[in-house]
Parts: C-alpha cells; structure tokens; sequence
C-alpha cells in the first residue's frame, strides 16, 4: 500500500523580516489523517548548543538528514513537497530538500 504524506516547511522572522529564517521547523504529515510522522527544528536544546548558526547551510543539511532518519524509523520512504505560489526550490530550503532526497527519501 503506498500512502502519500507531505513536508511542511516553515521559517520564523521578525516583523522587521518577515522572510528571513531564524530557525527550521519541518515536519512530515499524512495526507489524509493529518498524522505528523516526523518534526525536526533547530531549536531544540541539542542543536542550539552545537550547530555554530541556526539558519545556515550546515544546519540546513543536519535539519534534512534528521528528517530523514525519522522518517524511515516510522518507514516512510516516499514524500511529495508541492511548494507555495512563487515559491522558488532554492537557497536553504533547496539544501533541505536535497539532504532529505539523498538520505533515501524519495520525493513523489
């Protein structure tokens, strides 16, 4: 049986920058029941702690392979990302995406 679940990124700025990442917040839901499967942000204590920078490229790629790690404990192997209107897959986000896919997650 193949079911279909979707990635949820989100970023946080301020109100000066609204578009600007101060942290990762990513999480991975079923499609038809909504159940969150996987969630990874850089603001746990963990990788406040450790990571140098929240938003950059490093942490891009330690958030995607969190991602996907937790994703194949609850075997998920296969996500769809239907990005935003005029959203672009570039820059951090694309780091993400990339990370995830070349941790064995297939995008659909």
């Amino acid at each position: 049986m193949f079911l279909l679940f979707d990635i949820d990124i989100m970023h946080r700025g301020t109100k000066q920058l609204p578009n600007m990442f101060l942290l990762f917040d990513i999480n991975i839901m079923h499609r038809g029941t909504s159940k969150v499967i996987s969630i990874a942000t850089t603001n746990v204590r963990d990788l406040r702690n450790t990571l140098p920078s929240l938003t950059d490229n490093n942490a891009a790629r330690v958030i995607g392979k969190l991602i996907a790690e937790r994703s194949k404990e609850s075997d998920v192997y296969a996500i769809a990302y239907e990005p935003g209107k005029n959203e672009r897959i570039e820059g951090i986000l694309g780091i993400i995406l990339d990370t995830i896919q070349k941790n064995g997650i297939i995008f659909v």
